[in-house]
């Protein structure tokens, strides 16, 4: 046998890792950008790319002792080292999955105003916590050839595991559906209330990857070739935690995204939109705020009708927006065309005035 999961394991480790990082300091960046503070979110996504990084160094090492390789190929006398560690590495995973979807969570706890929608995200950050606590914990009492008193069955252990994921990969689809609950009714542009959600929603990539992710647990763990297999799940593993990452950075990327497509563009309309586009990071609180100016506006423009469901059905008060442009330009008279000098000529209009 020559096929050797290690180096696919290692390289797809490394890639993940960078790919993570770059958009944890991204989001980080973007917030330094905007003068807002770092939130208890933020905090939390760091820790999970902490462990996430833990669980990858010790994985890369343990390809040495045999990891990726099938059984009858790797050194026996190195096995009892890599059953010493795999459980290690796993225990940092494991937690580093639920720490990072933690974050998403305390992410969208800061948008909600419907008690109904924050019981239901408390209830998820709950119970994706015990479930992956409880199996990182218990793999470490799993029974061996030979059972010792008070170790758990290897089929429990399975069965925890296989629940653990495949409920962990269900949550990252019904938390796709809280983006569009909350800022569907906010005061902002379609197209800006489009990108957010999107954006937010990108999560049900990890809930793709964990499913595949559970399906492939019960054989390679009944398998007696589990030195080849595990790698496959340590990679799928890598992937999830990565685009958990990535889902919790992008919203918080709109800055780059604006200064992007601003420097393709000339005049004063790009200096205007560049001083007031762009993503509000947080609040003096220190909660996250995915709002900026722009994407607020007055319901007398009738860009949205979500824009004038804020106004009292019955309210008699006017609302007025007047926009003031001064113009400023030389004019050359007949005189100045034979020798003459130009005069300054300031003209200021007053337009779109509404009540």
């Amino acid at each position: 046998m020559s096929d050797d999961n290690g180096p696919p394991m290692t390289i797809t480790m490394v890639v993940t890792t960078v790919v993570s990082f770059i958009f944890m300091v991204m989001r980080f960046y973007c917030k330094q950008t905007m003068g807002t503070k770092v939130g208890l979110d933020d905090a939390v996504l760091a820790l999970a790319f902490l462990l996430f990084l833990v669980f990858v160094i010790i994985s890369i090492y343990t390809t040495k002792l045999g990891l990726g390789k099938h059984l009858a190929d790797a050194d026996l006398t190195l096995l009892p080292d890599l059953l010493y560690l795999l459980p290690i590495g796993q225990f940092f995973a494991v937690i580093s999955v639920a720490v990072s979807k933690s974050s998403f969570i305390l992410t969208l706890l800061r948008l909600v105003t419907k008690p109904w929608q924050k019981a239901a995200l408390w209830f998820m950050f709950a119970t994706i916590n015990m479930s992956m606590v409880s199996i990182s914990i218990v793999q470490f009492f799993q029974c061996g050839v030979e059972p010792t008193p008070g170790c758990v069955a290897g089929d429990a252990v399975i069965g925890l595991g296989v629940f653990a994921a495949g409920y962990s990969a269900v949550m990252d689809l019904v938390l796709t559906a809280f983006p569009s609950l909350v800022i569907w009714n906010l005061q902002m542009k379609k197209r800006e209330k489009m990108g957010v959600i999107i954006s937010m929603s990108l999560g049900v990539v990890a809930g793709v990857v964990g499913i595949y992710k559970t399906s492939t647990i019960p054989n390679v763990s009944r398998s007696a070739d589990f030195t080849h297999g595990t790698a496959i799940v340590l990679i799928w593993l890598a992937a999830e935690v990565t685009a958990t990452v990535i889902a919790c950075s992008i919203p918080f990327l709109r800055p780059l995204v604006r200064k992007a497509s601003l420097s393709g563009s000339a005049g004063k309309n790009s200096k205007a939109s560049a001083s007031t586009y762009g993503m509000g990071g947080l609040s003096k609180s220190g909660h996250s705020k995915l709002g900026s100016k722009a994407d607020i506006k007055t319901a007398a423009d009738g860009d949205d009708s979500s824009d004038r469901d804020e106004l009292p059905l019955n309210s008699s008060a006017a609302v007025r927006r007047t926009d003031v442009f001064t113009v400023e330009y030389d004019n050359w008279s007949a005189d100045g065309a034979n020798g003459g000098r130009p005069g300054n000529e300031q003209v200021s209009q007053s337009r779109r005035e509404m009540c």
